[in-house]
Formats: structure tokens, sequence, C-alpha cells
């Protein structure tokens, strides 16, 4: 359960949105708050010269699942894959079904 829990955190701060917090707060729940209370606020959780270039880029609102489309990643400057099991099954069956992706 741990993995599902960390994998939904952008769309738990999303919810505080509708709760009162602004995008802004609840953007800085999941990034700089999360690094202050690790004691890494030195090199990561927010964009700033000299800090890790650890980041996502995407398409839509990070915070909302519905519309949240990751098309980058990367970790220390270095680009992370986002292929995954379940990307690489997608991929087989919709060539397989001629399914055509969105």
């Amino acid at each position: 359960m741990e993995r599902m829990n960390s994998r939904n955190l952008p769309f738990y701060a999303g919810t505080t949105v509708a709760h009162g917090l602004t995008k802004e707060q609840a953007l800085q729940l999941i990034t700089l708050n999360a690094a202050k209370i690790m004691g890494i606020d030195d090199m990561y959780g927010s964009l700033e010269v000299g800090k890790s270039a650890t980041l996502f880029i995407s398409e839509g609102d990070a915070l909302d699942m519905r519309t949240n489309q990751l098309t980058h990643a990367f970790i220390d400057g270095r680009t992370i894959s986002l292929e995954t099991h379940q990307t690489e099954l997608w991929k087989r069956y919709s060539e397989k079904y001629g399914i055509k992706e969105n």
C-alpha cells in the first residue's frame, strides 16, 4: 500500500485545495516542506540556482489526477524514463487491437 499512497501524493495535496489551501501552498506541501522535514532543503524542494535539478514536467494540472500527464522527469539533472510495465502492456495491446493513443 505504501507504493500506491506515494504515487497518489500529488493528488492528495490537490485535495487540500478544495479545503482552502492555494495551489502554491499545496505544491509546497509535497516539495519544499517535505525537503525541510527531511533536512535536505538546501539542495532539494524548490527551483533555485545551485539546487539539484530534480523535477517533473506535466501537461495539465500536476495536482489533478484527471488532467495530470507527465511528459518528462529529472533526478539530479538526469532524464528518468517514464516507461513502466503498464505502459509497455498498453503499447503492446493497443497495437494488437488497433487502439489509437489520444
